[in-house]
């Protein structure tokens, strides 16, 4: 599948000074790459799916709750992929609809990792 639209409104955090560093390239590349995989296999299981703009809910859940489990993941690698998940959800813009269905909403009180990237808004373009 191609995940184009998904990746062309991922914009990474850049660095400016000494103090905020900018995402590496092994970062960016290792989360486009598990956002590649997770198309791959909903491709793989629904192969009427072919284009990013088809992805539902269902086959979030899919992944979440067969595929994951299948793969045989490590809890670390399952988080990392989990994270990759919300960044593709967040890009498809189905965030708010989605994330409480699929248990992601996360409490901002708990902390986590640093945001080192950010899903871009689309505009219509017949807006002035």
């Amino acid at each position: 599948m191609n995940i184009r639209e998904i990746t062309k409104r991922i914009k990474w955090k850049e660095g400016t000074s000494e103090s905020s560093k900018g995402t590496s390239g092994a970062t960016k590349s290792r989360t486009i790459k598990r956002i590649q995989t997770m198309a791959d296999a909903i491709e793989a299981q629904f192969p009427t799916v072919r284009y990013c703009n088809q992805i539902k809910l269902k086959h979030m859940k899919y992944l979440k709750e067969a595929w994951f489990d299948n793969e045989g993941f490590a809890p670390t690698t399952m988080s990392d992929y989990t994270r990759s998940m919300r960044l593709m959800i967040t890009a498809l813009d189905k965030d708010r609809h989605w994330f409480g269905h699929l248990g992601l909403v996360q409490d901002r009180t708990r902390g986590g990792r640093r945001v080192v990237s950010r899903v871009t808004k689309t505009r219509s373009r017949n807006r002035r």
